[in-house]
């Protein structure tokens, strides 16, 4: 048996259970912090079963009450994405939603324009924050009330759109789309307050919570299971899926580490359902032998390949970068950019550069 940090191992606990120890670390916070009067300077007296102190003094008699102090912790969205945060003292690899205390004069909603806005220089649009729920966080004495909300963008550039437009598979109604990295809010993070934040996009969130394999055993965690903030993002994984067809059990993104050939393949069905994915591997020394096992790979569930396009890769996996150059002389120029876009969303804690110089 050991001691153990409440803020820790929490929110790991059933509900109760968790209720209950917040409910008692808090009342014990609030105890040890008003030993004496705030106004005379007497000891305190507890009354009603701890739920108040009152002054000793006959000539005082102050009583005072628990209080609690309001907290904002919200699921940001833009798009497929979502914005996470991560604080140095945590363990490597942990993220989690931003959040903060309300300030006196402010609104919840206002707290949360100012707490995204200071700690990743991100605007939100206020018409469409809405409240999610709410969990007491004793640490030592808040209510952590959660919402959601979508960010605004940051560029709404000509140059933006028309690659938003490029990057969209034209087929049926509710094909998936992979929406440009480039469009999304830019972020600046506050180092006194964060450090670091990223966009997330949904299917790599999805797979994290799903508690499944990350690409080359990357490790990102999020709170855990009784958690608002990991409430508020299953929530909105379950809110935002899609369709069920063959092509969601295949893996997006299958690469090497090292400097090896890639192909980007379109994978589709007979019902309209497609999807893009990237493919490379060092002991494949020829684009068609990439496609050879592609083909091997997604032949059971019914699915077609269609290569748009190869070149190479450049994956340093300890240093957390990706170059993404050349390309094919069987399949053409992949479009780069896109590459780029698809490995962002399984590898997002990499540095990944794109020319379209070399062999």
């Amino acid at each position: 048996m050991e001691w153990v940090d409440l803020r820790k191992y929490g929110p790991e606990l059933e509900p109760p259970d968790a209720g209950l120890l917040a409910y008692a670390c808090g009342m014990v916070h609030w105890h040890s912090r008003n030993r004496f009067c705030g106004c005379c300077g007497k000891k305190m007296l507890s009354e009603l079963g701890g739920h108040s102190l009152k002054c000793i003094s006959h000539s005082c008699t102050s009583s005072i009450y628990p209080r609690l102090d309001p907290a904002i912790i919200g699921l940001v969205t833009f798009g497929d994405y979502v914005l996470l945060g991560r604080q140095a003292r945590w363990e490597q690899g942990r993220y989690s939603l931003l959040a903060g205390f309300v300030e006196v004069g402010e609104t919840f909603e206002l707290a949360l324009a100012r707490e995204v806005k200071e700690e990743c220089g991100v605007d939100i649009d206020g018409k469409s924050v809405r409240y999610a729920g709410s969990q007491p966080w004793p640490f030592p004495s808040s209510l952590m009330v959660g919402f959601t909300a979508k960010a605004c963008s940051s560029d709404c550039s000509s140059m933006n759109r028309e690659h938003l437009e490029k990057c969209e598979i034209s087929g049926k109604e509710n094909v998936p789309t992979v929406a440009g990295h480039n469009s999304l809010p830019t972020i600046t993070v506050d180092t006194d307050e964060l450090e670091d934040a990223r966009w997330i996009h949904k299917d790599f969130l999805r797979t994290v919570l799903s508690a499944k394999k990350l690409p080359h055993g990357t490790t990102f965690t999020v709170p855990g299971r009784h958690a608002i903030a990991r409430i508020l993002m299953e929530s909105w994984i379950s809110s935002s899926r899609t369709p069920t067809w063959a092509g969601n059990d295949i893996p997006t993104v299958e690469i090497d580490e090292g400097v090896f050939k890639y192909v980007l393949f379109l994978l589709k069905d007979g019902k309209g359902n497609q999807k893009l994915v990237v493919r490379g591997s060092c002991s494949l020394p020829f684009h068609a032998d990439i496609l050879e096992q592609t083909h091997k790979q997604v032949r059971h569930v019914g699915l077609q390949v269609e290569p748009r396009g190869g070149g190479r890769i450049e994956h340093n996996f300890k240093q957390q970068s990706i170059h993404v150059y050349g390309f094919s002389q069987a399949y053409g120029q992949a479009d780069h950019t896109l590459t780029s876009v698809i490995l962002k969303q399984w590898l997002p804690l990499h540095q990944i550069s794109v020319s379209w110089e070399g062999y």
